[in-house]
């Protein structure tokens, strides 16, 4: 078996690239696919695609993985809502994702950090500390904190299991149905359908988004999700960019209508920082 890895030409491989590598340890042989060469040669003789992320493959480029008798299509990134999935399945071309385990546990740590970050208020805290100013601002603690998780995936999971010796009060919504099990074992004191979130927005004092991206999903939290909110709550986002309405959330956050937002995805991305983002502080 041969295999064809496809990086994100503006983005470094490192170190998705040599995690690769490691796992595949000398069993197969690899080659990296060069944007400077022609593409049809490339994929000669090649079994198996990895495509690092899945924004890269056009139809051009499936179209000569076919061609050449590719049999997976492999891309390495849990979400596919920007992997031309209909051209895949008109093909006949089998499309595999990496699934939601892959990573998370670092988006369960980052949603920590978000976390910590607000409520131990480290934006003032820095700011005071160089002004010479000591013993404020007053922070807050996660104990008793009502944590908000929209969807309970791998990634909802496992920051459900980091934020219970915290004491926090853990919350969720999922499409799926959970055995009361899973929900005992993550200490989640009520999990509900997509119809419950409006409760989960109106309690949680932190809302974390772990829901793939779909025309469903798109705009899911928009300017009436916004306004069912705590003034005080802080949203956070490390799922898809497109899963929140920015430019509502710009409005709540500079009307106050939330304390803040922790931002892991864009809707463009990289961010464009002449745009709209752009607050006086």
């Amino acid at each position: 078996m041969k295999v064809l890895y496809i990086p994100i030409p503006t983005f470094s491989m490192h170190p998705w690239y040599d995690d690769f590598m490691s796992a595949v340890d000398g069993r197969y042989p690899v080659e990296l696919y060069d944007f400077d060469k022609p593409l049809a040669e490339q994929f000669q003789g090649i079994d198996v695609v990895v495509e690092l992320g899945g924004a890269v493959a056009d139809q051009v480029m499936i179209d000569a993985g076919i061609a050449a008798g590719v049999k997976l299509w492999q891309v390495s990134g849990t979400g596919l809502d920007h992997v031309d999935v209909a051209y895949f399945l008109e093909k006949g071309m089998t499309l595999a994702n990496t699934p939601g385990p892959f990573s998370s546990v670092a988006l369960a740590e980052h949603v920590m950090f978000l976390m910590l970050y607000f409520s131990k208020k480290y934006n003032e805290s820095q700011k005071n500390v160089r002004s010479q100013v000591f013993n404020q601002p007053m922070t807050e603690d996660l104990e008793g904190k009502t944590l908000g998780l929209v969807g309970f995936g791998a990634s909802a999971r496992e920051l459900a299991r980091r934020a219970w010796p915290f004491e926090m009060k853990i919350l969720a919504v999922d499409v799926a149905d959970v055995p009361q099990e899973v929900c005992d074992e993550f200490h989640v004191e009520f999990l509900g359908g997509p119809q419950e979130l409006d409760r989960l927005l109106a309690k949680a004092d932190y809302l974390s988004l772990h829901i793939p991206l779909t025309s469903k999903t798109r705009h899911l939290i928009d300017g009436r999700a916004l306004g069912l909110m705590k003034p005080s709550a802080v949203l956070i986002n490390v799922a898809r960019g497109g899963i929140v309405d920015e430019t509502a959330l710009i409005d709540a956050l500079r009307s106050g209508r939330i304390q803040g937002a922790g931002l892991d995805v864009f809707t463009q991305e990289p961010l464009d920082l002449s745009c709209k983002w752009r607050t006086s502080s």
